[in-house]
């Protein structure tokens, strides 16, 4: 026997369906005004009908769009409500998915011990799921975290383990973790180990034919040679970062490699050509509208006034 309360419970969910469909369509198509007024709708529906999971997506969804509009606070508070209906609901992995989520928009935001604090939930969950590719996630944040706290060790460690979690999953973001450690053994010294695996990053670069990937790989092999005084290597490097570039159009690999070429040309006192290249730099970061490429660019051509002068 169907109920007037449960009759209106089914009647709830195809609207709330639609308006769920309607949000991901919109936010497809970069409409995020409309795509977060019809996950609200779907969240209210399914929250009548009494699907809380669903409702939680909904919440959940509405607080990536806020973080995406810059809405940081916002998407917190989003977060921190999609989190405690899927707690209600008895939804571990989604609830470790929206912490670990919400770690990230807090980690924008600066706030370094709430972002250690989400993560840390995010792991604890995880953990007790056996979930090898969410634990390398996390692992993958927490270095993040120590980088930004410049404990570099600490951060170096986690960035290993995230790689053996992610390869143990086959999940392809190792090869974020990759890049992340060989940078910071670049800012240890750790020179060699540093190359080893910036060498690894860029060959599954190349094996998925990530070609801007592979570019920026090789930028950053240029930049620990160039810190191990390997000029010749790290010029040589950055000629082929900058031929690849400027094959795939890609503005901002043409101004890392400009940019690193100028460096390697003021060590070596060539300032005119120096000058040209970091010239050539700011150009490319311009056209992308890159702050931090534009202000390196920038802090390049001062020094090299002050040289030439």
């Amino acid at each position: 026997m169907i109920t007037r309360k449960s009759g209106e419970k089914e009647q709830e969910k195809p609207s709330a369906e639609a308006s769920f469909q309607f949000g991901v369509q919109a936010s497809n198509d970069s409409e995020l005004e409309q795509a977060a007024e019809s996950f609200g709708e779907a969240e209210q529906s399914f929250d009548l009908g009494g699907d809380f999971k669903r409702a939680a997506e909904s919440r959940a969804m509405i607080a990536a769009i806020e973080g995406q509009d810059g809405l940081l606070e916002q998407s917190v508070s989003s977060f921190r409500y999609a989190i405690q209906l899927y707690r209600d609901g008895g939804r571990p992995t989604e609830e470790a998915e929206s912490l670990l989520a919400m770690g990230h928009v807090e980690r924008q935001l600066g706030h370094l011990d709430q972002a250690l604090e989400a993560y840390l939930m995010a792991h604890r969950l995880y953990q007790s799921l056996h979930q090898v590719q969410g634990l390398g996630h996390v692992a993958l944040a927490l270095g993040h975290i120590e980088l930004q706290r410049t404990h570099l060790d600490y951060a170096a460690q986690h960035y290993q383990e995230a790689i053996d979690y992610l390869r143990a999953a086959a999940d392809t973001t190792e090869i974020d973790a990759l890049k992340s450690l060989a940078n910071v053994e670049r800012l240890l010294g750790s020179f060699s180990a540093a190359e080893v695996h910036c060498r690894l990053t860029l060959e599954k670069y190349r094996l998925s034919e990530d070609v801007f990937g592979s570019i920026d790989a090789l930028a950053d092999l240029g930049r620990i040679y160039l810190d191990a005084g390997r000029l010749d290597q790290a010029s040589q490097t950055w000629i082929e970062a900058l031929n690849l570039a400027r094959s795939a159009e890609y503005e901002e690999g043409q101004g890392d490699a400009s940019l690193g070429l100028a460096e390697v040309d003021l060590r070596q006192n060539r300032v005119d050509q120096a000058w040209l290249e970091a010239q050539a730099a700011l150009q490319a970061y311009s056209v992308r509208r890159y702050g931090l490429g534009i202000a390196n660019a920038e802090r390049l051509l001062a020094a090299i006034h002050l040289r030439d002068g």
